[in-house]
């Protein structure tokens, strides 16, 4: 590959703290050579206004390279179809594989996701409003989705990808001790509840409540069934990821889970992110499935019921 005649970062003033810092700051030095890495293997996918645009809204640029990279280095042949549309695409046994990437905010008003405080108090996890933004990344990428569709850039045919970065929400998330929280955005389960028996005193089998909305605090409620609705058919797996230029695994996409629609109207076998973590619903049953480089059809998955 031939390399680009220009680095990604641009000198002079920027609105974006973190663009800067990663640029200019003494500690930003390896996190700036990785990002220059990504870019040497990204720049013929980008647009015009690329590196532009990284200097006010730099993690979501990070995350469309990381993204990009990483499907390059399991052999996606991707390509950018222009300004429109969907970030880029490969060929998937004569179908299109759309890839959109979005890397959501805190959000503004009432409902934003307050900022980490360190002061030495616990403060409970503001796990709805998290939940919020992703159900609101959803709902954007559904409209750009079928403005696509409607101009013939997109095919009912095509499957779709939405791939989510959620580092710019919170990093405090909690994950390995409770349902990832993506999952609990897009199918309606809620926390995990463990009940003890006063009588016996002992403490019995734990499940995950059932929880099909949020409710903000305007008093609208927000589904959080997206999988299981019509309006999300579109999309045929979430994929989620929590990286951003200086917090990343060794192996590139090494965070990567995938939730598949069980209502999608292009579903995606399980082969395509076999490197990947995979939640699936099957049989009213939510499956994890570790990553692998072959599938083995008869290793044994972690499973909760479906509320």
């Amino acid at each position: 590959m031939s390399i680009p005649s220009t680095t990604f970062f641009i000198d002079g003033p920027c609105e974006d703290p973190a663009y800067l810092n990663t640029r200019d700051h003494p500690r930003g030095v390896e996190s700036k050579h990785f990002v220059e890495e990504l870019w040497r293997r990204f720049y013929h996918l980008a647009d015009s206004h690329f590196r532009e645009d990284a200097r006010t809204h730099f993690h979501q640029r990070f995350w469309e390279m990381y993204l990009a990279v990483t499907l390059l280095e399991h052999d996606f042949d991707l390509k950018r179809y222009g300004p429109e549309g969907p970030e880029f695409y490969a060929m998937l046994e004569n179908k299109r594989l759309w890839f959109e990437a979005v890397a959501p905010g805190p959000g503004d008003g009432p409902d934003q996701v307050p900022p980490l405080e360190y002061d030495g108090q616990f403060h409970e996890f503001p796990t709805e409003r998290v939940l919020l933004r992703f159900t609101n990344a959803i709902d954007e990428k559904r409209r750009r989705y079928f403005n696509g569709l409607s101009k013939g850039i997109i095919s009912e045919d095509d499957q779709y990808v939405l791939a989510i970065n959620s580092r710019g929400i919170r990093h405090d998330a909690p994950y390995e001790k409770t349902m990832p929280l993506f999952i609990q955005a897009f199918l309606p389960i809620g926390p995990l509840v463990v009940p003890f028996n006063v009588t016996t005193k002992e403490w019995e089998e734990a499940f995950y409540q059932h929880r099909p909305a949020i409710t903000k605090l305007s008093g609208n409620s927000v589904s959080t069934g997206t999988f299981l609705d019509e309006a999300a058919k579109f999309c045929s797996v979430v994929l989620h990821s929590g990286v951003d230029c200086a917090n990343y695994p060794s192996r590139l996409g090494g965070d990567f889970a995938i939730l598949h629609n069980p209502n999608a109207q292009c579903p995606l076998d399980a082969t395509v992110f076999e490197w990947c973590e995979q939640f699936s619903v099957r049989d009213e049953r939510l499956h994890r499935s570790k990553p692998s480089l072959t599938v083995n059809t008869d290793a044994p998955e972690k499973e909760r019921r479906l509320p």
